[in-house]
């Protein structure tokens, strides 16, 4: 059985290039996942007479992390948390490299595990000061007392925790570009034109199995600057009526297109279309009808009581999830 790497390169000085590491990342490393904000994991199991050990594998990734202005750190461990931690402890070109887990995390505090500051106070009146404290707890009498959120962070002070690493999509835009000469004038005439783009963004998507999470659409207009339109997707989608029916909503608030002479649509923002769940709550941006029009659609298809939204009767509370109720999206 292969034993557990996990390499953790961190970079948080700069979130504005947390864009180009992803790419640099995704070019040098299998399996690359996004830990948060500058931070990112990739699991190296199996993958030294590949790439050669963890540890060279871990400087070339700096190495070219570096290129881009990024002072980044690295951190190798048998779990994707203690790798993290690690490579955040670390100074900016080094690499640590951590065998047990739990000794390493033994001496750190408590702050460093992923829980609520109210836990954290509740841990401290117990009189525990760190991790190894923590860890030393029974599991069962932990999983009692908190619940389940605590218990997943019982197991990562113990290193036993080995999430696994969800591989990110590789960066990627699908672009699409159209020109009229005669300026179009209506909005009704730019969303019939709009068809074809649409057509060929989501065939693009179609031939590499995606589905498209964001809208960017550049509409040039004669004697005006261009504008800009952006749109979330819900639920992320490759066809093309989908993708034409949420731009055209956009399109509808707006009275100031002028004169168009031209229009570019890109795809910022991708995912797999095989094997994903719909979802119902959108990143920021998203419309709301577009929200109601899905749930619509759900309850037609699998009946009354069944497209639900949770509501926190006791924000208070110390578990909000077992305060609270669900209420039907569309009534």
């Amino acid at each position: 059985m292969r034993e557990p790497v996990t390499l953790a390169i961190v970079a948080r000085e700069r979130p504005d290039l947390h864009g180009r590491l992803l790419t640099t990342l995704h070019a040098a490393l299998p399996h690359v996942g996004v830990l948060g904000p500058g931070s990112f994991a990739c699991d190296l199991a199996g993958t030294e007479d590949l790439l050669g050990t963890p540890t060279h594998v871990a400087r070339r990734a700096l190495a070219r992390c570096s290129r881009t202005g990024a002072r980044a750190s690295a951190g190798i461990a048998p779990t994707p948390f203690v790798a993290r931690v690690a490579a955040e402890r670390t100074p900016p070109g080094e690499v640590r490299v951590i065998e047990d887990g739990r000794a390493y995390l033994a001496t750190l505090p408590l702050e460093i595990l992923p829980v609520d500051e109210k836990i954290h106070d509740e841990l401290r009146l117990l009189g525990l000061r760190t991790v190894g404290d923590f860890a030393d707890l029974p599991r069962g009498s932990v999983f009692d007392r908190f619940g389940t959120a605590v218990a997943r962070a019982h197991a990562l002070a113990r290193g036993e925790y080995g999430d696994l690493i969800r591989a990110s999509t590789p960066p990627r835009r699908i672009r699409a570009r159209r020109g009229w000469d005669d300026p179009i004038t209506s909005r009704e005439q730019l969303v019939f034109a709009l068809r074809v783009v649409v057509d060929e963004i989501a065939g693009a998507l179609g031939r590499d199995g995606l589905a498209a999470l964001r809208l960017d659409l550049r509409i040039d207009r004669e004697g005006a600057g261009a504008l800009r339109i952006e749109r979330a997707v819900l639920p992320p989608t490759r066809e093309s009526a989908a993708l034409l029916r949420s731009l055209r909503w956009a399109l509808e608030e707006r009275d100031d297109l002028g004169l168009v002479t031209g229009c570019t649509l890109v795809v910022p923002e991708v995912e797999a279309a095989r094997g994903r769940q719909i979802g119902l709550f959108a990143p920021d941006g998203a419309r709301r009808e577009e929200a109601l029009a899905t749930a619509r659609y759900l309850r037609e298809k699998l009946g009354a009581g069944v497209v639900l939204r949770p509501r926190v009767l006791d924000r208070e509370a110390r578990l909000p999830e077992r305060a609270s109720e669900w209420l039907e999206v569309i009534a």
